[in-house]
């Protein structure tokens, strides 16, 4: 697991695409304060769909703390659209194919022989559990999970680089080290 302050920037052009191919560019996204980023495996992986409906159900709280959200995968429109439509997300859902986004926050390192980890079976268990349903695996299952925060300039403010399937940090860990990092984006 990789949880720290980062000092990575992402530049405020590159450009995302909506699950219906709308280009947007990230500067256009970061509105708030600051942005929590969920970088999804797959918009499929179910670790990942939980993870997210959580994200979505706290946007509303963030947003007034001047903190937005979205999550970014590699591919897998239909899932995105799936989770919009099916299970009510309402954050921005978005995709960037070629992975720029975790390239500039250095998450690149496929999960390789961490995919047989037995915490990340017992994820999926968990998001099972919770009636979450997997839809079909991506070329992008090998993609470590992640969540970075990033400010209005695109720097990376925080992060988490899972180094399993569904390692995740906990949301309220998110919330501390934002609401810590607010004071700071005042005087930026």
């Amino acid at each position: 697991m990789s949880t720290a302050p980062a000092t990575a920037s992402v530049p405020l052009d590159l450009v995302l695409t909506t699950p219906e191919a709308t280009s947007v560019a990230l500067g256009d996204l970061l509105t708030h304060r600051l942005t929590v980023v969920q970088l999804v495996r797959y918009f499929g992986c179910l670790p990942c769909q939980e993870w997210l409906l959580e994200l979505d159900a706290s946007a509303p709280g963030l947003a007034d703390d001047g903190v937005g959200a979205i999550a970014v995968g590699g591919s897998a429109d239909y899932q995105a659209i799936w989770l919009r439509d099916e299970r009510g997300a309402a954050l921005p859902l978005l995709l960037d194919p070629e992975h720029r986004l975790r390239d500039h926050v250095g998450a690149t390192a496929p999960l390789g022989w961490r995919m047989a980890d037995p915490r990340g079976a017992a994820a999926y268990a968990r998001s099972l559990a919770k009636g979450l349903r997997p839809q079909r695996v991506t070329r992008d299952s090998v993609r470590s999970p992640g969540v970075v925060v990033l400010d209005r300039a695109g720097r990376v403010r925080w992060q988490h680089i899972g180094t399993r399937i569904g390692d995740y940090p906990p949301l309220d860990e998110v919330r501390a080290a934002v609401a810590a990092l607010l004071p700071d984006t005042d005087a930026h």
